[in-house]
């Protein structure tokens, strides 16, 4: 009579068939995970990627906004593009003279400087001319300009623009999208950008931006925007 039981044989072919059955499934359970992770990465680099083209599809909507005149005069552009950046021009604020400004001064008296920096540029317009200068100091009732005024402006009848710059750049070295406001530091906008490419058909007007990711297998994305202020301004 035969007593139960496995025997040696038996039990070494059952633990080969069960290893053999463990690390097939953890191989594959780890094809799966590294595919899931891939396709995560992938999604929230697009994801990223969509972001950032909203936030610069904003800043080209709002591109040249309350500087119609000054754009009609040639005065400022609401968009400049570059192999190197992608810059828009808006209005931040309406400014006041303190007093009549007269051709050949570097100081303009202002009745606020409030919210003014080095480094922004002015729009002053009369009449259907004008000029832009660029703000190389800022006291508590002036500012001063980097270069003299070509014409004299009256305090009742000079138009004052404090234009906000908005400007585009990939940080090569770091594939990072940086968005700066006027001087202040950059800001990274979308990390993991391997390019970023725009243009600026000033006819029509249209830009179109397109990025590029370093993630493996994620798809560039692009957008093509109309610039309705200086569309209208001209």
């Amino acid at each position: 009579m035969k007593k139960g039981g496995f025997t040696l044989i038996e039990c070494l072919v059952g633990l080969a068939l069960s290893l053999f059955v463990i690390s097939t499934g953890l191989e594959f359970f780890i094809r799966a995970e590294k595919a899931f992770l891939r396709l995560k990465e992938r999604e929230e680099a697009g994801q990223a990627a969509l972001a950032a083209l909203d936030r610069v599809r904003i800043d080209l909507l709002h591109a040249g906004r309350g500087l119609s005149l000054e754009i009609g005069l040639g005065l400022v552009e609401a968009a400049e593009a570059t192999a190197a950046e992608l810059r828009t021009m808006s209005l931040e604020k309406t400014l006041t003279l303190a007093a009549d400004a007269q051709a050949g001064e570097t100081r303009l008296p202002l009745e606020s400087t409030a919210d003014i920096t080095a480094g922004q540029q002015l729009a002053l317009r009369e009449g259907a001319s004008g000029e832009v200068r660029t703000v190389v100091r800022v006291d508590t009732v002036a500012v001063i300009i980097d270069a003299p005024l070509e014409r004299g402006y009256a305090r009742e009848a000079a138009f004052l623009s404090l234009i906000e710059r908005v400007t585009y750049f990939l940080d090569g070295n770091a594939h990072i999208l940086r968005r700066r406001v006027n001087t202040s530091p950059a800001q990274p906008l979308l990390e993991g950008a391997a390019g970023a490419v725009w243009s600026l058909d000033a006819a029509t007007p249209l830009v179109r931006v397109r990025l590029e990711l370093d993630t493996k297998g994620a798809h560039p994305h692009e957008a093509t925007v109309f610039l309705k202020n200086a569309a209208l301004a001209r």
